[in-house]
């Protein structure tokens, strides 16, 4: 029943994306302008989809959440379900991933114009990433990002790679550090199965530029990992 509730769960989204993701985003990019607000529609897509997988989401730290929209989200990676829980549970998002998801057609054009970001396996080609970073920001966009950089086989967290707290001290932009507990046991990354359950969305308290201004990058990055760990049912602390 789980692999076939997996199929079903995919599935749904594939033909959503085509059904209605598309359509949504023609009408507001395209025919108002408002690209920034063409994911909207992940938000009610999402919360139907869980409904009819049972899947339960919990917020705790709502009230972290801040009202505008000018920071980055930053997370821990277990599933691809942690991709979905964000628009219901936090906002409206685009996201820093892998360059090579601009090549599956289609889905790269959508991504480029939600204002998603690639991160290329060549550093160089990585350069000026905290500008636009920044300049998505200012837009009115806000980011994710997984800065494991994949995600983890058990659910124990990975180490973070320094990519978007280097980029967030340049830059001056603010973090909010999330945790999503037991995303793994809803939708597994290690085989086909799907199973109902709660998945809970810890948000911590927003980090800015004026907190981590004298903190080194190595600094920043373990102790917003050690937060994010710290909502774990197992804490890993780096």
């Amino acid at each position: 029943m789980a692999f076939f509730r997996a199929i079903l769960y995919y599935l749904f989204i594939a033909v959503g994306l085509f059904v209605v993701g598309i359509p949504f985003m023609f009408y507001k990019g395209v025919l108002c302008r408002r690209w920034a607000d063409s994911t909207r529609v992940c938000i009610p897509f999402f919360k139907v989809l869980f409904k009819l997988s049972g899947i339960k989401v919990e917020i705790v730290g709502k009230e972290n959440i801040p009202d505008h929209k000018k920071f980055v989200l930053v997370a821990n990676h277990q599933s691809f379900l942690d991709i979905n829980v964000i628009w219901p549970s936090i906002t409206m998002t685009s996201f820093i991933a892998k360059a090579e998801l601009w090549k599956i057609p289609v889905f790269g054009w959508v991504l480029t114009k939600i204002g998603c970001i690639p991160v290329h396996r060549n550093p160089r080609k990585n350069l000026g990433m905290g500008a636009t970073v920044k300049k998505r920001l200012e837009d009115n966009v806000t980011i994710s990002v997984f800065p494991e950089g994949h995600r983890s086989n058990d659910g124990h967290m990975l180490p973070f790679q320094n990519g978007i707290f280097r980029m967030a001290k340049e830059n001056g932009f603010p973090l909010l550090p999330v945790t999503i507990v037991d995303s793994g046991k809803r939708l597994a990354k290690t085989k086909w199965s799907q199973t109902p359950g709660v998945v809970k969305v810890v948000v911590h308290p927003l980090q800015t530029p004026e907190m981590f201004v004298d903190k080194t990058v190595a600094q920043l990055r373990d102790e917003i990992h050690n937060m994010i760990s710290s909502a774990l049912p197992y804490r890993q602390e780096v």
